[in-house]
């Protein structure tokens, strides 16, 4: 059950709080967009495959996207422009890995308390 207090704020607490949400907006937009980022299903898969080490595009695409490599290229791209994903040549195929190590951390996190929470509903 969900218990919620009714908390008065006086103008100088609500001037600080408007103090700290406008030095945060950088940072809350670079987490909108890391969650937007992750947000598609594909690239998500690509992200959670990588953590487990580097992987040229077919083995990406035979996991992730049973074999269909559609659009695998494109989210590779989108996940090496954002900077979480890196890319080097493995004589002639190129393999990926993850360079963001505080992504590794954010996809334990969410597993641990999505996968704990159904399993014990």
């Amino acid at each position: 059950m969900f218990i919620s207090a009714i908390v008065e704020v006086n103008a100088e607490q609500l001037q600080q709080i408007k103090d700290e949400f406008h030095g945060n907006q950088q940072v809350c937009e670079q987490v909108v967009g890391l969650f937007h980022l992750l947000s598609n299903k594909v690239r998500f898969r690509i992200v959670c495959m990588l953590l487990q080490g580097e992987a040229c595009v077919q083995e990406i695409a035979d996991v992730v996207a049973e074999g269909q490599m559609s659009n695998i290229s494109q989210q590779l791209r989108m996940l090496r422009m954002s900077g979480i994903v890196a890319k080097r040549r493995d004589k002639k195929q190129i393999q990926y890995r993850i360079v963001d190590e505080r992504i590794g951390g954010l996809i334990e996190f969410l597993r641990c308390e999505y996968l704990q929470t159904k399993q014990t509903t």
